[in-house]
């Protein structure tokens, strides 16, 4: 009787169900991202037209809730497409492309919402998240910063909010100054170290927004030639702050304490690796690109995720669980990015429209004649996305035009493994160095601390030798 009565309220939904204003923008998403993954097999100037007209409906009934700020993007984009189209600046082919990139976009943040749906009712992850929090001193750090970041690349900013809710339950203050002033200094590494290691998720990660834009703006290369280089980098990245860490604070004597079996994180591990494993393996035996390969397997595997959340169940009452989530909580989490879809599509569909705008001819001759190299052109990029991330400009807006840009420069002799390194390390470090990221507004709510102080005085020293490495680096290389 339970199964049937469970079944049953999954599935007994009125026949308005899909006029709800929720779900109609839902639909758009979809329709959107259905157009992405068709324009991987075929090119028609019909799937650009349904991709336009489904996120001029998906504005119109989400823009109540839109903030103002990505209103102002949603006004502004058309209407800077139709004056360029007009005058004869563009031509449609590029309006067609720019929509392409934004249906890409779309497809990219669908997918990964999927991904992040299913992790957050995992009690693997919060299995995981209990036992990385629970580990002894000499240990903790390494274990919570590659925790983070197996995380991270799953739930996104999500991750934070996962293990820096456990770090504040772990790490109250006992009774006497003394109890509390270990217990905040415990705090500190330990959200430092959750931090970093999310902050490492953009050197290399197929499902960071940092990996969309480099693959996005630089069309010849692929993310599996650049993968590997990133995962030196992330290593690298999470290792200096372990050394940084244990320079700063000794090792106390502590007594044993009772942790978690680590083999119980090899699951977890698995499934990180299952998602580029099983798109290299479709991508390998289809001949389809490896990046988009992955954006169509990860709700795949998300859904299946899921699915398995609910074992022991009857297979009619998992079905009908499923299919409750997928009509209620999935709308919500789709239109709940609103504000992202509109910043990624409008950034990604700016960025290609007004890269034909850019005289390269007067960019060479600029650069030839102010004497800048090759090692001068990344530096100065790097410090751009810094000043910009530090007054409040969005980096997928500053990040996609300027690799644009630099794509147009003749005879560019910068290898495009190294535009993407310092693109994707630069944004690990901003990332937790300004007080404007989302990742340090959100960790520093766990800390006590304002994201200015978090960023510039726990972090600050970590983010600006992190820097001073790689531009000494860009020196002695190019």
């Amino acid at each position: 009787m339970t199964d049937i009565s469970a079944v049953a309220k999954a599935w007994a939904y009125p026949a308005v169900w899909l006029l709800n204003r929720c779900n109609l923008a839902t639909l758009c998403l979809l329709i959107i991202c259905g157009c992405a993954i068709a324009e991987q097999f075929t090119h028609s100037a019909g799937l650009s037209t349904t991709v336009a007209l489904a996120w001029l409906v998906f504005v119109v009934l989400q823009w109540q809730q839109i903030s103002r700020t990505y209103k102002l993007f949603a006004i502004l984009t058309p209407a800077l497409a139709a004056i360029l189209l007009l005058n004869g600046t563009v031509d449609a082919a590029v309006v067609s492309n720019g929509l392409d990139r934004a249906a890409f976009f779309t497809l990219f943040l669908t997918s990964l919402a999927v991904l992040r749906e299913s992790a957050q009712t995992s009690s693997l992850v919060r299995r995981c998240g209990k036992i990385l929090v629970n580990q002894p001193p000499a240990r903790r750090y390494m274990l919570m910063a590659f925790g983070s970041h197996l995380f991270g690349i799953m739930l996104n900013i999500g991750a934070l909010n996962v293990l820096g809710s456990m770090v504040q339950r772990a790490t109250r203050g006992g009774a006497d100054t003394q109890a509390r002033h270990i217990a905040a200094v415990r705090r500190r590494r330990m959200l430092t170290a959750t931090l970093r290691g999310f902050c490492g998720v953009p050197l290399w990660a197929p499902t960071s927004v940092t990996m969309l834009l480099v693959l996005s703006a630089i069309p010849q290369m692929r993310w599996e030639e650049y993968a590997p280089l990133g995962l030196v980098w992330t290593l690298l990245f999470i290792l200096w702050g372990a050394v940084l860490d244990w320079l700063a604070y000794p090792r106390p004597k502590t007594a044993a304490v009772t942790t978690g079996n680590l083999r119980q994180l090899i699951p977890l591990v698995c499934l990180v690796a299952l998602i580029p494993g099983t798109a290299y393996f479709i991508s390998d035996m289809s001949g389809l690109a490896l990046f988009p390969t992955l954006l169509m397997c990860a709700p795949v595997i998300g859904l299946i995720w899921i699915w398995q959340q609910y074992r022991g169940q009857p297979l009619s009452y998992k079905a009908g669980l499923l299919s409750r989530r997928l009509k209620r909580s999935f709308p919500r989490t789709f239109t709940n990015q609103r504000n992202e879809v509109v910043l990624f599509t409008t950034s990604g569909f700016i960025g290609v429209i007004l890269i034909p705008l850019i005289n390269p001819t007067a960019i060479g001759a600029l650069l030839a004649q102010a004497g800048i190299g090759d090692a001068g052109i990344m530096t100065g990029f790097s410090l751009i996305m810094l000043a910009c991330s530090f007054i409040g400009i969005n980096a997928i807006i500053s990040v996609t035009l300027m690799l644009g840009a630099i794509q147009k420069i003749p005879d560019l002799s910068i290898a495009p493994q190294v535009q993407a390194s310092v693109v994707s390390i630069t944004w690990a470090v901003f990332a937790g160095a300004s007080p404007f990221t989302a990742s340090l507004r959100f960790i520093s709510g766990f800390s006590g601390t304002s994201p200015l102080h978090f960023g510039v005085i726990w972090n600050g020293w970590f983010s600006v030798s992190v820097l001073m490495i790689m531009y000494l680096t860009l020196y002695m290389v190019l």
